[in-house]
C-alpha cells in the first residue's frame, strides 16, 4: 500500500482478480481503508424514472447495485485505482474498462490520470452523469436513474472486466468456483508469465464447513507454473 503513494503507475501494473463483484466489493473496502488519506465520499442521486414512484422508491433504490452501474456510495482518495463503467469519450481514452488514478476529488468531478495503454498518463476529468440499468436486466422491476461518477475501485476487479488487460502481477482469489474453465484461463493469463500469477482457494473450516470452495479448477499447462496457495 506503501507503493501507492510513491509509485502509483507501477502498482496498476498488479491487481486482484476475482469470480464476482461482491468479493471485488469486499477487496477494494478494505484496502481503500488501509490507503492513506482522506476519503471522500459519493452518493448517487437515484430517481424513479416514472413520476408516481419517486417519492416511495428513493431508499430501496440507493440499495440496488445493477450490472455495469457504479455503487450508490462510492469512496475515493487521492491516488486511489479506479476503473471506468462507461464509454464517455474513445477519442480521448476514456472508454468502458479504462484504468485510471484518482489525482483530484471535487464535489460533482474526479480528475484523473490514465494508468495504462496509448492514453497514459494523461490527465482526464469525469464528471457525474445520468445511468440506466440494461433494459435486459428484468430482476429490477422499477426503471430508475442512477446519477453518480461511472467508475469503481480497481485495487480488485472481476475476472470478466480484466479481459483485454495485461498485468505483471495477478492475484487470483477463488472464494466459490469459477464460473467456467474459459473464465478460469482468463484469470490465469491474464499477467505475462505464469510465475507472477498466485491463486489463493478458500476451503471450508470447520468453524464455517458450509462455505463454498473452488472445485473445479483443472489442470493445465497455465495453472502449472502458477503459484497455488
Amino acid at each position: 500500500m506503501e507503493m501507492f503513494q510513491s509509485d502509483q503507475f507501477e502498482m496498476m501494473k498488479r491487481t486482484i482478480l476475482c469470480p464476482k463483484n461482491e468479493f471485488v466489493d469486499d477487496i477494494n473496502h478494505r484496502l481503500i481503508d488501509r490507503l492513506q488519506g482522506n476519503q471522500v465520499v459519493y452518493t448517487s442521486d437515484d430517481r424513479a424514472k416514472s413520476t408516481k414512484d419517486q417519492g416511495d422508491y428513493v431508499d430501496y433504490l440507493n440499495t440496488l447495485e445493477p450490472k455495469g452501474l457504479p455503487q450508490h456510495k462510492l469512496i475515493m482518495k487521492i491516488n486511489s485505482p479506479i476503473i471506468l463503467l462507461r464509454n464517455i469519450n474513445p477519442v480521448e481514452g476514456l472508454c468502458n474498462g479504462t484504468r485510471l488514478i484518482c489525482k483530484t476529488l471535487l464535489p460533482n468531478v474526479v480528475g484523473a490520470i490514465i494508468a495504462t495503454g496509448q492514453f497514459r498518463g494523461k490527465h482526464v476529468w469525469i464528471p457525474k452523469i445520468p445511468l440506466e440499468p440494461n433494459p435486459s436486466d428484468s430482476k429490477y422491476l422499477i426503471p430508475f436513474i442512477r446519477r453518480q461518477i461511472p467508475v469503481r475501485l480497481c485495487f480488485a476487479m472481476t475476472i470478466n472486466k480484466s479481459q483485454g488487460q495485461t498485468l505483471d502481477y495477478v492475484g487470483l482469489y477463488l472464494k466459490q468456483p469459477v464460473f467456467s474453465h474459459g473464465q478460469l484461463y482468463v484469470g490465469l493469463s491474464r499477467a505475462k508469465t505464469g510465475k507472477n500469477v498466485k491463486v489463493l482457494i478458500i476451503p471450508p473450516t470447520c468453524s464455517d464447513p458450509g462455505t463454498e470452495y473452488t472445485t473445479n479448477v483443472v489442470y493445465n499447462e497455465v495453472l502449472a507454473k502458477a503459484n497455488l496457495s
